[in-house]
């Protein structure tokens, strides 16, 4: 069955919402992550006031029971939870190396080297350099990556982070 060119066109927007969504997850994981943590302790810890003073109870009535299965039911519910877990997982299951490369790109965002999709990258040349300092750092050699190849690496990165994502997403 072939599909039309309006769905054709949908699916492609989908995947570009995903890639800018997977992309502000790897460069904000960490204020992401936090903000998550907030809502979730908020959400397991909240409790309204029962009004039904005097009435059977519903639910269950072990607290730790309780409160086991309302995190899971906020990570059910979050989005957050679902694209913080993929990134977790694709940065476990890359080498240092990788994790290096991932540390300076999310540096140089954080540095506002953000020109939108206008002109040549300029977090491009800033991570090249960070990358070749911090491995000669760390494996006391000289190795420096290509523009073609940082981009190459952040794009296999980004596609990782959003197949994961998409495996591991609760099916509606």
């Amino acid at each position: 069955m072939l599909i039309t060119t309006t769905e054709a066109q949908k699916i492609a927007v989908c995947f570009h919402e995903d890639r800018k969504t997977a992309e502000r997850y790897i460069l904000n994981f960490k204020s992401l992550e936090k903000n998550y943590e907030e809502q979730k302790e908020a959400y397991v810890n909240y409790t309204d006031s029962d009004s039904n003073v005097g009435g059977g109870r519903g639910g269950v009535g072990n607290p730790t029971e309780k409160q086991a299965l309302k995190n899971l039911e906020f990570d059910n519910l979050s989005q957050s939870a679902c694209w913080l877990k993929a990134v977790t997982m694709c940065r476990a299951s890359l080498g240092e190396r990788k994790n290096i490369f991932i540390n300076c790109r999310i540096e140089a965002d954080t540095r506002a080297f953000r020109n939108g999709d206008r002109g040549r990258k300029a977090w491009v040349v800033y991570t090249q350099r960070r990358y070749a300092e911090e491995i000669e750092k760390r494996f006391l050699t000289c190795e420096y990556v290509s523009e073609k190849t940082a981009k190459n690496w952040w794009k296999e990165i980004v596609d990782r982070v959003v197949y994961i994502a998409n495996k591991i997403k609760p099916s509606d």
